[in-house]
């Protein structure tokens, strides 16, 4: 009867040899996945550029801390009410016509800039008001408010 085998030596790989092999097996994966590789390069470089892999890198080695600190700031009553309207908010902005918003919010700005060259202490007569209906950048306005107030005061 043959004796049984007690003693079972692994085939040991010499170091080198292994780190020869796994530096092989990186050089074909970055050679395979080149293009992937220099996308998440730039990927990386724009975040850093603007600060944000410094605040998640911050964040992900002080998660629990971090995420205490939302959780007790929203826990505040003050963002009650928002969170409540949050999800209404959401459906809200998809309806939204952003492109209309956007002219809208322009229009808005460059009046807004034009009130700020204006002096303050400046006064209107009614006879300026008539003059300038006259003008028809003027007219356009005074018209396109009339409309949002026809179209606001609808049932």
């Amino acid at each position: 009867m043959a004796k049984s085998i007690t003693n079972i030596k692994k085939l040991e790989i010499p170091k080198e040899e292994q780190q020869a092999r796994d530096l092989q097996e990186v050089k074909e994966a970055v050679t395979e996945n080149k293009e992937a590789i220099l996308k998440g390069i730039e990927l990386l470089s724009a975040l850093d550029e603007v600060g944000t892999l410094d605040t998640a890198y911050a964040f992900s080695h002080s998660k629990k801390k971090a995420l205490k600190y939302v959780v007790d700031e929203i826990s505040k009553d003050q963002y009650a009410q928002l969170l409540e309207n949050l999800p209404e908010i959401v459906f809200m902005l998809g309806d939204l016509d952003v492109k209309t918003v956007r002219e809208t919010t322009n229009r808005l700005n460059e009046g807004i800039k034009e009130m700020n060259e204006t002096a303050a202490d400046q006064k209107t007569t009614i006879f300026d008001l008539a003059k300038a209906l006259k003008d028809p950048e003027i007219n356009r306005s005074i018209t396109m408010m009339m409309q949002f107030l026809k179209g606001m005061g609808r049932e």
